[in-house]
């Protein structure tokens, strides 16, 4: 029968490999997470951020989609305004006044 020492000696190299393969994967491993965290010095520097600290709005509190829409928004209401005033300004905004009997009025407007 084989003495147990012997054995023993025979699979210290393999528990060494062992145990340093291990040692290098970790290594390998927290090496990547540490590298995965590195970023772009040029993005991320104060000057940067401190120069922009809120680059998504236009204004003092609105994107530049809030701001677009408002504009449109407003440009609709001032080309209906437009052809009221028009409407107001050649008499086409109420009927006539010379008919004895009463009109409904078209434009929508009380009196």
């Amino acid at each position: 029968m084989p003495d147990k020492r012997t054995n023993r000696a025979m699979y210290e190299p393999v528990n060494t490999m062992r145990a340093a393969l291990l040692c290098a994967g970790i290594g390998v491993v927290c090496g990547g997470m540490l590298g995965g965290c590195r970023s772009d010095k040029d993005y991320y520097n104060y000057r940067s951020i401190s120069g922009n600290l809120t680059p998504e709005l236009q204004g003092i509190s609105e994107r530049q989609v809030d701001v677009d829409r408002n504009l449109a928004v407003n440009q609709n209401a001032d080309i209906r305004l437009m052809w009221s005033d028009l409407g107001r300004v050649w008499f086409t905004d109420n009927p006539s006044t010379l008919s004895p009997l009463w009109t409904v009025s078209t434009s929508g407007q009380p009196y």
